[in-house]
């Protein structure tokens, strides 16, 4: 297995296509209820949030 890289976009299985890294932290920080999830835009087009948490806890780049 190759080592993450966090400074290029990358593919994420939450909104199921390429994103940044900032909007990967700003994901993960809601999801882990640290941010308000009303305070991601692209948050709002998710429909099943718990299912995000699921998916993004197991997304080796939510091991920030």
């Amino acid at each position: 297995m190759s080592e993450l890289d966090f400074e290029n976009p990358h593919y994420c299985p939450v909104y199921d296509k390429v994103i940044d890294i900032d909007l990967c932290y700003e994901t993960l920080m809601c999801l882990n209820r640290s941010f308000k999830i009303s305070s991601v835009k692209e948050l709002n087009d998710i429909e099943d949030i718990d299912n995000a948490r699921m998916i993004c806890d197991h997304c080796e780049y939510s091991k920030l």
